[in-house]
């Protein structure tokens, strides 16, 4: 089940939320209970079967909890270390076991069904476990497995943490239906729904008939090469934003507030910028559970280094098993530390100029389209010739070809000739392609988004409205009940052609 689904928005959701706050008014517990039964129903209903992995998971997870909670420092640590390698078998055989066979063996095979949300899973329970090794925090199993599984979060996230989340969990204020919290999320959620639907599945096409033509080893021009590229950029900002404005609008339905996992990245103007604004969430985890152990009390220098390449290594394998994310990852990586030398080796400035900033935006964004074609690419067949098409070493398509896939009114009048489309746009890229892309990039880089729109915030006890630096005044009103409603509605319309999250299964 999709967030995208009519099934979701018209049936799930109203019936996991009535019941949420009517069992509420018996106890907080039975809310949290309650909540958490919906939660396992809407893992189940992809693939009942699998949903005894989340549960056994949880249940095991928390065992190692309480043992590590009750055990002296030596004990406890290698009790952790347990914990943490058992969760990261059970993803290594579900995701990676053929990737692997595939290195040793030459090992074909179809790719495997991944339970849903098992990497996104691991890495809150691992981080879970290192919080209870760290602090001892007091354990309640019906409130673990409430934070593990509540499903805003548990397809792609965000990757929450118990130190926020828990918090709220002992808060019994947050178990009363809040009004400003029901107008706020359908605010949010209908923004994130309509970022999926309207933008990033309009571009989904184009973006797939250039890939797929290189996959083929079919001619690409420079134009369709580079204009996937954005598209795709643009697709997977808008999919996976508008996934992360969801799970936060669902979460205050219920009083819960899940943090901020997009914050406008493709306007940083650095790598380093970029990685503060991406995906918030696994990059806040990577810092801490691979980054900083392995930095902890060495001076900078190569150690430094070679710990951005391991953890960013690691990063592009955590999103997908293939040696395309392996690149992907190792490229960011070299990316990162480029960088950091820069930085070491140029003088600060207490104000960067406007040119130093325009020129640091356009070479972050053009290294971040770069790098997208390894992510979207089949294999890394594809992605090398997509590169070099990029590079303006691509062939473009015999003119028998382009009459075939082109019969403009234009080129029959002999306005555009064959020779510049066979040039230019070839048979996969096309001037409606470029249009949504140019149209996509400019409202991801322009206009507000929705956390700024919204004002909205992880941690806020006070307005959910308060007008914050860069936030518009949005307030419920009619106005803004009309935007939202006509806003839904153009999305309704839509929904019909519902299309995975490309984050769904990772």
């Amino acid at each position: 089940m999709l967030f995208n689904s009519t099934e979701f928005i018209f049936v799930f959701l109203p019936l996991a939320v009535l019941i949420h706050f009517a069992v509420a008014r018996v106890s907080a517990t039975a809310a949290i209970l309650g909540t958490t039964l919906s939660s396992l129903a809407f893992y189940a209903w992809w693939n009942p079967p699998f949903v005894l992995l989340p549960v056994v998971s949880i249940v095991a997870n928390f065992w190692f909890a309480r043992l590590i909670a009750a055990a002296g420092r030596p004990a406890s640590k290698r009790l952790l270390i347990v914990g943490i390698a058992g969760n990261l078998v059970v993803l290594c055989y579900w995701k990676y076991a053929d990737f692997l066979l595939s290195i040793i063996h030459a090992y074909t095979a179809p790719p495997p069904a991944v339970p849903l949300a098992l990497s996104f899973t691991t890495f809150v329970q691992i981080a879970f476990l290192v919080e209870v090794y760290r602090r001892k925090i007091p354990l309640d199993f019906s409130r673990y497995a409430f934070f593990v599984a509540f499903f805003p979060h548990l397809i792609a996230g965000p990757i929450v943490r118990w130190n926020s989340f828990g918090r709220q969990l002992s808060d019994e204020a947050r178990f009363r239906l809040d009004w400003s919290n029901v107008a706020l999320g359908l605010t949010i959620f209908v923004f994130g729904l309509a970022k999926k639907v309207l933008i990033a599945d309009a571009l989904s096409p184009h973006v797939g008939a250039v890939f797929e033509a290189a996959a083929r080893a079919d001619p690409v021009t420079a134009v369709a090469a580079w204009g996937a590229a954005l598209a795709f950029s643009a697709q997977i900002y808008f999919d996976f934003s508008g996934y992360s404005d969801m799970a936060i609008g669902l979460g205050l339905l219920f009083n819960f507030r899940l943090p901020v996992n997009f914050a406008a990245p493709l306007r940083a103007t650095s790598i380093l910028d970029f990685w503060r604004r991406w995906h918030i969430t696994l990059s806040q985890w990577l810092r801490d559970y691979i980054y900083g152990p392995l930095t902890f009390g060495r001076p900078m220098g190569w150690w430094r280094a070679i710990a951005v390449m391991i953890t960013m290594t690691l990063a592009g394998l955590w999103h997908g098993a293939g040696w395309t994310f392996v690149v992907w990852g190792t490229y960011h990586g070299c990316l990162l530390i480029i960088n950091t030398v820069w930085q070491r080796l140029t003088p600060e400035r207490d104000e960067p100029t406007q040119a130093g900033q325009f020129v640091g935006w356009a070479l972050t964004f053009t290294a971040f389209v770069v790098g997208a074609v390894f992510f979207r690419a089949a294999d890394l067949e594809t992605s090398w010739r997509l590169l070099a098409a990029m590079g303006g070493f691509g062939l473009a398509p015999t003119a028998e070809e382009i009459s075939l896939q082109h019969d403009w009114w234009a080129i029959r009048q002999g306005w555009i000739s064959d020779v510049f489309i066979r040039t230019w746009l070839g048979t996969t890229w096309s001037a409606t392609g470029t249009a949504l892309t140019l149209l996509a990039l400019a409202i991801a880089l322009f206009m507000p988004d929705t956390l700024e729109i919204t004002g909205y915030r992880e941690a806020d006890a006070q307005s959910h409205w308060r007008r914050r630096a860069g936030a518009l005044a949005w307030r419920p009103s009619l106005v803004a009940l009309c935007v939202v409603f006509l806003l839904f509605a153009e999305v309704f319309v839509r929904l019909g052609q519902v299309s995975e999250f490309l984050y769904y299964q990772f």
